[in-house]
């Protein structure tokens, strides 16, 4: 049974007639009815048949995916002033817990203690500190054998 098969089942089950489906999903009965029939199911309709019933249908129109990738490609339809791709990370300071023991840290990279005792010690993962410290331009005290 297709998922246009089994959803016209659920609703015959549940003495719903396909014009009350319709209707909550916000599509005219005929629409519905052709999609449902044909198998022909947009990802738009498969996300209310979930969203209003519960319903998991997996969208089969390939047409229906084209047209969910072009409302994304399309300038017209993106908000005025937005680029496409992803935005922009922040490019202020970025603010970590660890900076509020940036004088204890740079007295312990003096002393010359590992990053791991630092990083178990403040309760952060190695990486981060790391990185925090590339951030701050703090190196590590080489230590003279």
């Amino acid at each position: 049974m297709n998922d246009g098969a089994y959803v016209l089942e659920w609703a015959r089950q549940n003495r719903h007639s396909l014009t009350w489906v319709a209707d909550r999903i916000g599509y005219s009965r005929q629409h519905l009815s052709q999609a449902l029939h044909n198998n022909d199911i947009s990802p738009d309709l498969s996300a209310a048949l979930l969203s209003h019933f519960g319903l998991r249908v997996t969208a089969s129109s390939k047409r229906g995916m084209q047209r969910v990738r072009e409302t994304h490609r399309c300038p017209e339809r993106r908000p005025a002033g937005s680029k496409p791709g992803r935005p922009a990370g922040f490019k202020g300071r970025i603010e970590s817990k660890l900076d509020a023991y940036l004088q204890e840290i740079e007295q312990l990279l003096e002393l010359g203690v590992t990053q791991r005792f630092i990083a178990s010690r403040y309760q952060t993962t190695e990486s981060n500190l790391s990185s925090w410290m590339k951030r701050r331009g703090l190196k590590r005290r080489k230590i003279d054998e």
